[in-house]
């Protein structure tokens, strides 16, 4: 089965990581982050809020073009976060979706996007 909606699970410095990856997607759920629009668990949306919330500790914000206060091994922590909520947005969400992991940007140190 070909699943109808893209999502891309990407992280934004200020907010949103569940964004649509098609025009079906986006006809059904509009434009900018979805992740409240879409059938997901209260659990699951506040871990997303959580990620959200952690990925934004990455950023330099009195200067972003500088690099941000992580490490190698806390991006490496966070991208493994993000593998196993990507496994568990697959496995909520089900066969009527195709969810992928896009990271923002490159994060010094980590490994390749997955």
């Amino acid at each position: 089965m070909v699943a109808d909606y893209r999502l891309k699970l990407m992280f934004e410095w200020g907010g949103g990581c569940i964004w649509a990856g098609n025009d079906v997607t986006r006809s059904k759920y509009g434009v900018g982050p979805i992740e409240d629009s879409l059938p997901l668990a209260n659990e699951t949306r506040r871990k997303l809020a959580d990620m959200t919330a952690w990925h934004d500790l990455s950023l330099n914000w009195d200067y972003p073009p500088d690099p941000g206060p992580w490490d190698a091994f806390e991006y490496e922590r966070f991208a493994a976060a993000a593998s196993m909520m990507l496994d568990h947005l697959r496995s909520e969400l089900g066969d009527g979706y195709s969810v992928v992991y896009e990271r923002l940007g490159f994060y010094e140190g980590s490994v390749e996007n997955q």
